[in-house]
C-alpha cells in the first residue's frame, strides 16, 4: 500500500477500500510464479502491484480504458520498470499480447455478454500453450450476498469509482461463465471463495487441448 502514498487522496481512499474488500491475495495465489502476466481492467494497479511483490519472476502489463486510474498506477511502478508496466486500452476491444497469464479481477461484469465472449477468444488467441485465464467475478444467483455485490457495483458507477459502460451490469451465472469458457475453447475450473460476504466464485481456465 506504501506505493500509493502520493497518490491523490480518493484515489488512494478506494485502494484502500479495495484492499480491504478484496480477496487478491488469495486468487494470487492461482497466477503462476513465473513469467510474463497481463492483468485486464487492472484500474489503479493494485493487484498487478500484488503480482510482482510477491514474486520477483514476475513481469505484469496492466490495461485499463480509464486514463486516471492508469495515471495513478503509473505513479506506483518506481524502480521496478522492467517488470511493471500500465498502458490505456480498451480491454473489451484490445487483443492482449503473447503472455504466460491473464487476470480478469472483478471487471468482467461491467462488459456486455457479447464483449465477454470476445474478451475470453482473445485471451485464448493471447495466452501460450497451457497458460491459464484468471477470472475472479461475483456470480448471478438467487442469494442476498449477489444483491449486495451489485447494489455496491451500482454505488460504485454512479459515484465515479467505476467507470462503467452500461446503465446494468452482467454478472453471469456459473452455467452462463462456463458455456462462455466452452466456447472460446477452455476448460474452466470453478473454486469457491468461501466466508465471504459476496457470490465470490474464481475460474481457472486453460485452452482445452486441439483434436
Amino acid at each position: 500500500m506504501h506505493r500509493y502514498r502520493n497518490a491523490p487522496l480518493l484515489a488512494r481512499a478506494v485502494v484502500h477500500g479495495r484492499a480491504f474488500l478484496a480477496d487478491l491475495a488469495r486468487v494470487e495465489q492461482y497466477v503462476p510464479r513465473h513469467g510474463f502476466v497481463v492483468d485486464l481492467g487492472c484500474g489503479h494497479g493494485l493487484f498487478a502491484n500484488l503480482l510482482v511483490e510477491a514474486s520477483a519472476t514476475r513481469r505484469v502489463l496492466g490495461l485499463d480504458r480509464d486514463e486516471r486510474k492508469i495515471a495513478v498506477a503509473r505513479s506506483t511502478v518506481g524502480d521496478r520498470e522492467g517488470r511493471l508496466r500500465f498502458d490505456v486500452a480498451d480491454v473489451a476491444s484490445a487483443q492482449p499480447p503473447r503472455c504466460d497469464a491473464i487476470t480478469l479481477v472483478d471487471v468482467i461484469h461491467l462488459m456486455g455478454p457479447d464483449e465477454q465472449r470476445r474478451v475470453l477468444k482473445g485471451a485464448a488467441a493471447a495466452l501460450n500453450e497451457g497458460a491459464p485465464l484468471i477470472v475472479w467475478t461475483q456470480e448471478a444467483r438467487v442469494d442476498p450476498r449477489y444483491a449486495l455485490a451489485y447494489a455496491q457495483e451500482t454505488i460504485s458507477v454512479s459515484l465515479g469509482l467505476t467507470r462503467g459502460q452500461r446503465k446494468r451490469f452482467h454478472f453471469p451465472s456459473r452455467d452462463a461463465a462456463l458455456e462462455m469458457f466452452s466456447e472460446a475453447g477452455f476448460r474452466a475450473e470453478v473454486i469457491e471463495m468461501q466466508g465471504r460476504p459476496y457470490t465470490d466464485v474464481l475460474y481457472v481456465a486453460r485452452r482445452a487441448p486441439s483434436v
